[in-house]
């Protein structure tokens, strides 16, 4: 013990006591960049609403990360599905991939290597109303996901009869009428 005392002084207790705070310090450290990393990852949606018949662009896009990207997926719980359906999944080499049958409509026009899993919807009915769920698969991080709420507004469609009216009147004793047409 004699030899370290000139760097630490005569009392044991001073270089435990020196240990404990640089290693406190290097947890809290630890702690706190592990803590920034989690909470600067962002999957960014939003809130969507389209005129019926219209085109709707579902927003999905994870930010802050270098986490590897490995699949992008789409679920829907709307009018018609009400129950969670996986409908779509995004590759990094196959692409766009339906599950359970594809659907036109729909669109992938984000970029895979971007980490954007925008989609778009075109003709847009009152089934397709409901909640859509965007799930990024990263690594190390795992899944991250953001809602989509889609929400339509309908259109009043009014329909008009053009009437027509005949005059009609019997000129003969034959009752062979002549009409005339009255706008």
């Amino acid at each position: 013990m004699d030899d370290i005392s000139p760097f630490f002084g005569n009392h044991r207790h001073s270089l435990s006591s020196r240990c404990h705070s640089v290693l406190r310090r290097l947890l809290v450290l630890m702690v706190a960049l592990l803590r920034t990393d989690v909470i600067a990852l962002q999957v960014i949606g939003g809130s969507v609403t389209v005129i019926q018949g219209g085109t709707a662009i579902l927003p999905c896009h994870v930010i802050d990360t270098n986490d590897d990207l490995t699949q992008i997926s789409w679920q829907r719980k709307t009018r018609e599905k009400p129950h969670n359906d996986n409908f779509l999944t995004i590759l990094p080499r196959e692409g766009p991939q339906f599950v359970n049958g594809g659907d036109d409509r729909f669109k992938y026009i984000g970029n895979f290597n971007e980490k954007n899993g925008t989609l778009q919807l075109a003709n847009v009915a009152l089934k397709d109303e409901g909640r859509y769920t965007c799930i990024f698969t990263l690594f190390p991080s795992g899944n991250q996901k953001t809602e989509i709420p889609l929400n339509l507004l309908g259109i009043k469609t009014f329909f008009f009869k053009k009437f027509c009216v005949f005059v009609c009147e019997i000129e003969t004793e034959l009752l062979s009428p002549s009409c005339l047409h009255v706008d």
